[in-house]
């Protein structure tokens, strides 16, 4: 603590009303303190937040003041709490305790909310702001900012006004924003605790109503905010008044190009000063974006298209290179596969493969659908989940003699990414009763779950210690798990009511509609954005080949050809919503019978072996595996069939 700083209200180790022990402090602002705490009922960790005595002091002299500050308090946590959604930081919990203070007895107000161990929007927010550079921008834009869109929608369809947007309010889950601080929000659902002539909220993003008349303002004011935002990630951080503009509408500096101009209109309708003049809500917000991001992405010219002849011919020999890199690496993968891990004798495909019958079949397990499923759910690890509808998906290649046999999919929902390093530990915590650490693996019930230690060089994202699980790096925790066994990710899938896709279930969201609307098992080819990601990756695959693949404090110095894996927000969703199923790493799934008297499922490992450079060109997949088997270039997501008990997961606000 520095010199002069404030002593915290609670110590290490004190328990509140029996449920939240204080581990460490975080944090005093002007109004409250922050606390890392755990709640050992459910041992998880929790942000516990607390009202300052030393503020309420101030206003001693006014009881009613004292009273609109704990009321806000309140309000703050009640708001959070009826907010659902995964861009939206929980509460647990809201009380009061009796502590004593200079020999007296003083109530503490506190509030009990989902710890985010990530940084803020603000990390993700070039100080500088992305000038130019519009494909950074753009993805900026789809991964980190949409999402907070998302988040606040169902926050305005609720009357709830946050009325404090601001970077530093979005606290980032890996990659996931999720928002927070609530302390002044407002809307038709309550009073105006605020008198008029009070000003809230944060200079630089407030609407100029917001700082006339508090009490007058309307969702209007957060969509100033976000257009602030916008301004701010484009042309820099608003320190002072030549680029912050207080209460003023802003525009971008150059806007030269179709995408400039298009998101200079966007930002100053947004940031009209005349609130009947601005943009009218979050969501035509969004769709304008949306619109623009498409029609930047439409703008890619074709690879080959425009080129000089010497040009092509130049692209032609680097791909003809890359596919000799591509080849090199699936026989440095199959080496790697037969020697990492024990030798596993080869697996016969399912009796029903080697004599199937004629037409279509449709895979069991599956129970009938009932009405209309809901589009997206939202499973109980948290983890957004996409429809994806019945369809046919015929035998590939590798299934030899049964090479193009059809079989009917029905619909299933699956997770939109793989699971990250952050959600195996979260549920590695939650089932330390089930598990023991022995020589750097992971055992749950007696089988092996995962093993621990350098992936890569300089690359360790989970360690344990002080008998819990955590991540030796926040900066890892977006990362795909990997190491990880069969047993392991069936584990954590059953944990939370789930289970591994089947193989074909898998190969059938990855595939792409045909002209009739169903589905073939060819994959769809990567978008422009995802070409540039791979051609970006190739370059630095050139410049650091024999470096090592090193990691140092989360950057990734000089990658190898995908060796380390990659964020899984990084690839574009499909037109399912899955994200990197024929990228990134690799992943489990299940090679179920396909009849009703088959034998047990074999495991098998599906998708972009050795990573994203591969997009497009996987040469090896479904490769049956031993499931205590773990490698450093697979991982797992999890799927669910609809028709069953909705108990266990929710349906996200509406679209």
């Amino acid at each position: 603590m520095s010199p002069g700083a404030k002593t915290p209200l609670f110590e290490n180790g004190t328990i509140l009303n029996g449920k939240w022990e204080i581990l460490e402090h975080i944090a005093t602002g002007g109004k409250g303190e922050v606390y890392r705490a755990r709640q050992a009922t459910l041992d998880r960790d929790v942000v516990v937040k607390t009202v300052s005595l030393e503020y309420l002091a101030e206003f001693e002299d006014d009881p009613e003041e004292v009273e609109t500050e704990i009321k806000r308090f309140h309000r703050e946590a009640l708001a959070m709490a009826q907010v659902r959604h995964p861009y939206v930081v929980r509460v647990y919990d809201e009380d009061s305790t009796q502590i004593a203070k200079d020999g007296v007895a003083r109530t503490v107000h506190y509030v009990v909310m989902e710890y985010v161990p990530g940084p803020t929007l603000r990390s993700t927010m070039p100080e500088c702001g992305f000038g130019t550079d519009e494909r950074a921008a753009r993805a900026w834009i789809h991964d980190c900012f949409l999402p907070v869109l998302d988040g606040i929608e169902p926050i305005h369809e609720m009357g709830i006004i946050h009325r404090d947007i601001k970077p530093e309010n979005v606290i980032m889950d890996g990659t996931t924003p999720k928002i927070t601080d609530f302390g002044i929000a407002g809307g038709r659902v309550w009073p105006e605790l605020t008198r008029s002539h009070h000003v809230e909220g944060t200079i630089l993003y407030m609407a100029p109503e917001q700082f006339t008349d508090l009490a007058e303002s309307d969702a209007r004011v957060d969509v100033y905010a976000l257009g602030k935002i916008l301004y701010e990630v484009m042309c820099g951080r608003m320190v002072d008044s030549k680029t912050a503009c207080p209460l003023r509408s802003v525009c971008l500096a150059e806007a030269l190009t179709p995408f400039s101009k298009g998101l200079d209109a966007i930002v100053r309708q947004a940031t009209a000063e005349d609130k009947d003049q601005r943009t009218p809500s979050v969501k035509a917000l969004r769709e304008a974006l949306l619109r623009l991001l498409e029609a930047a992405e439409a703008a890619e010219r074709p690879l080959l298209k425009g080129l000089h002849r010497k040009q092509k011919r130049f692209i032609i020999a680097a791909i003809a290179l890359l596919a000799l890199v591509i080849i090199a690496s699936n026989i440095v993968h199959h080496y790697y596969m037969l020697h990492e891990m024990p030798a596993s004798p080869p697996v016969a495909a399912p009796a029903e493969l080697q004599n199937p019958g004629e037409g279509h079949t449709t895979i069991p397990g599956h129970l009938p659908e009932q009405g209309a499923p809901t589009a997206k759910i939202i499973g109980k690890d948290n983890v957004l989940m996409h429809l994806v509808p019945s369809g046919e998906v015929k035998l590939p290649e590798y299934f030899g003699a049964q090479a193009g046999k059809p079989f009917e999919v029905l619909s299933f929902y699956l997770d939109e990414t793989k699971v990250t390093n952050y959600k195996f530990v979260e549920f590695l915590n939650k089932a330390l009763s089930k598990v023991i650490v022995k020589e750097g693996v992971v055992l749950g019930e007696g089988r092996p779950w995962l093993f621990l230690g350098p992936v890569y060089g300089g690359y360790d994202p989970i360690v344990y210690r002080d008998g819990r699980f955590a991540l030796k790096d926040v900066a890892f925790a977006s990362y795909p798990v990997v190491r990880v066994t069969g047993y392991g990710a069936l584990a954590y899938a059953e944990f939370y009511g789930e289970r591994l896709p089947t193989e074909l279930e898998w190969l059938h969201a990855a595939s792409k509609p045909d002209g009739g609307g169903r589905s073939s098992s060819e994959h769809g080819a990567p978008s422009p954005r995802q070409r540039s990601a791979l051609e970006q990756e190739m370059e630095g695959w050139i410049s650091g080949y024999g470096s090592g693949n090193e990691i140092s404090g989360g950057s990734t110095v000089a990658p190898g050809p995908s060796l380390i894996p990659h964020p899984v927000t990084t690839f574009e969703p499909n037109q399912y919503g899955i994200r990197g199923l024929w990228a990134n790493v690799s992943e489990w799934g299940l090679r179920k019978g396909l009849s009703e008297a088959s034998s047990a499922p074999e495991y098998v490992v599906l998708g972009g072996l050795r990573g994203s450079m591969l997009l497009g060109e996987t040469l090896i997949t479904g490769v049956a595996q031993e499931p205590s088997g773990a490698f450093r270039d697979v991982g797992f997501r999890c799927a669910l069939d609809p028709g069953q008990d909705g108990s266990h997961f929710k349906s996200p606000s509406k679209e």
